[in-house]
């Protein structure tokens, strides 16, 4: 093992303390996939900032989206720094001079220019994503459903707002039924992944994966999201919940 990649899966900070302290005692690099958390912060600090790496996404969907596929690499190790800007360009330094093995990764200046237009409004779309959190919180908390929760000492910028249910696929049709669109994020399982299936792993390694794949539901969210469509999608639910029931 030579690095811990810690993913801050949804909008919020995995625990950073204990894998920190995992990382420091085996000499492990820690990369952070902050991908989905831009402005999300641990104990006061951005995510970003606590490992090796911190690694963003800027595809269109995410809190800070481009018009197309672009990410960004961060750190405060400047030779791994310079080994970065390296490896996006061919592995060169110098024009024509190609000193690694290196990729066609830059960020294209239209896509930069988006970002950049962007930017100052990120703060103020979080906060909104917040609010819309809340507000699902609130209307949602009596049923018999789990809920998303911001851990102890994180802030959450609720790239995605999921809830548990134990009648997922009869609620995400419901939904639909009802012009509310949903989608899973994740409904197979890593270990369950045509990909890895050479591990040999099967349905049971990971009980915890697997009966969250199956329960999972995120509901909408985004900025320009409404309180009345956020509303309408809590007396959706209700609605279900309700017939369900009796």
């Amino acid at each position: 093992t030579r690095a811990i990649i810690q993913v801050h899966l949804f909008g919020q900070a995995a625990p950073l303390a204990p894998l920190e302290a995992l990382a420091q005692k085996h000499r492990l690099a820690l990369v952070e996939d902050c991908a989905q958390a831009i402005g999300a912060t641990f104990a006061g600090r951005p995510v970003g900032q606590f490992g090796r790496l911190g690694c963003f996404s800027f595809y269109p969907t995410k809190n800070l989206g481009a018009d197309g596929d672009g990410g960004m690499v961060v750190t405060s190790d400047e030779p791994l720094a310079r080994k970065l800007r390296m490896l996006r360009a061919h592995g060169i330094e110098r024009r024509y001079y190609h000193d690694l093995h290196g990729y066609n990764s830059r960020l294209d200046e239209l896509q930069a220019a988006i970002l950049r237009v962007k930017l100052p409004h990120l703060r103020r779309w979080n906060e909104r994503r917040v609010e819309i959190a809340r507000r699902y919180t609130a209307g949602l908390r009596d049923l018999p459903l789990q809920l998303a929760v911001t851990a102890p000492g994180n802030t959450h910028v609720f790239h995605v707002y999921a809830i548990l249910s134990e009648e997922r696929d009869a609620l995400q049709k419901h939904l639909s039924d009802q012009g509310v669109a949903t989608i899973i994020y994740y409904p197979l399982p890593l270990h369950l992944q045509k990909v890895y299936a050479d591990l040999g792993f099967r349905s049971g390694d990971f009980p915890v994966a697997e009966q969250i794949s199956r329960k999972i539901l995120p509901l909408p969210i985004y900025p320009e999201l409404t309180d009345a469509q956020a509303d309408y999608v809590v007396a959706v639910i209700r609605q279900f919940m309700g017939a369900s029931r009796s």
